[in-house]
């Protein structure tokens, strides 16, 4: 082995054809795997070529020439035949290899600095082009809004007389159950006897347990005092929205987005996604924003 043109060149003897044949091997880009299969290539007659260490270790074809022609002398197998190769001194080549490194290793810093100036620069840019976009729909929102706005009082005066009738309905339901109570008092105590009035009570508490189940499975809601003035006040509110042309499905509708579009305008200017690539942080800002605890809170109107 010599090395020409700064390249390490090898003679081998084909024996199909009884001669020598020259290969150049780049230690940068072969490996032991592509340097037999080469050899074998230019001579069909060849059916086995390895490489082994001086321990008589065989050399894996992973192997790249560069690290082979670093660890000095070793076998070349041709079929049957073994050679010896002396790999001559070539002082350079361990400075080369450190200076390829050292290369690469710049490389790859100038490549991480270059992709994030760009991923900085496209941030930017996103991010100049996600706020118009987000500030030209709030804006339209508004407008829609503003009509509606205008008769929030109409609401107002909607959600208080919902309010009042949802109230006079669970104080008309204790006075309901007073009566109850005082009737049966009346008829233990001065008509009939306890005797008399036990299984009384006992079928109109078992009544009123069955009247509970019957709620739940007309509402699929369990009867709690609070959720079912909240059911009652709804009922009405829609009842009285009809009765005073109040668009509730449009009005739910813009408010939901107004409180989407601030809160993608109070991601997109938090500092903590400055940085970020712009397909993260798309991907951050087409988040549902009700999974999250930002973004301004706003009055809706519920079903029923």
């Amino acid at each position: 082995m010599w090395y020409h043109n700064g390249l390490p060149a090898l003679d081998v003897p084909l024996p199909s054809r009884q001669e020598m044949c020259q290969f150049t091997l780049r230690p940068v880009n072969d490996t032991v795997a592509q340097f037999c299969q080469n050899i074998r290539n230019e001579d069909k007659g060849i059916e086995i070529v390895r490489l082994y260490a001086q321990n008589d270790n065989r050399i894996a074809g992973s192997t790249s020439v560069e690290h082979l022609l670093l660890q000095g002398n070793f076998k070349l197998r041709v079929n049957d035949v073994i050679y010896t190769v002396d790999v001559p001194s070539f002082p350079t080549i361990e400075s080369n290899s450190k200076m390829g490194s050292d290369r690469l290793r710049k490389f790859d810093d100038l490549k991480s600095a270059v992709a994030s100036l760009h991923a900085v620069m496209n941030v930017d840019e996103f991010k100049a082009f996600r706020e118009r976009k987000l500030m030209e729909r709030f804006e339209t929102v508004q407008a829609e809004l503003k009509p509606l706005s205008e008769v929030r009082f109409t609401k107002a005066r909607i959600d208080a007389e919902c309010e009042k009738q949802a109230q006079r309905t669970l104080w008309y339901t204790l006075g309901l159950m007073g009566l109850q109570a005082g009737f049966f008092a009346r008829l233990t105590w001065w008509e009939y006897s306890w005797d008399i009035m036990e299984p009384v009570t006992y079928f109109a508490t078992y009544a009123t347990l069955m009247a509970s189940f019957a709620y739940y499975m007309y509402t699929n809601q369990s009867y709690d005092y609070g959720d079912h003035k909240r059911r009652r006040r709804n009922i009405l509110f829609h009842r009285k929205a009809t009765e005073y042309n109040f668009d509730i499905s449009r009005f739910n509708e813009l408010q939901n987005l107004a409180r989407s579009i601030n809160h993608d305008l109070t991601r997109l200017r938090d500092p903590l996604y400055q940085h970020l690539p712009a397909a993260r942080l798309a991907s951050l800002l087409n988040e549902d924003p009700r999974k999250s605890s930002g973004g301004n809170p706003v009055e809706e109107v519920s079903s029923c």
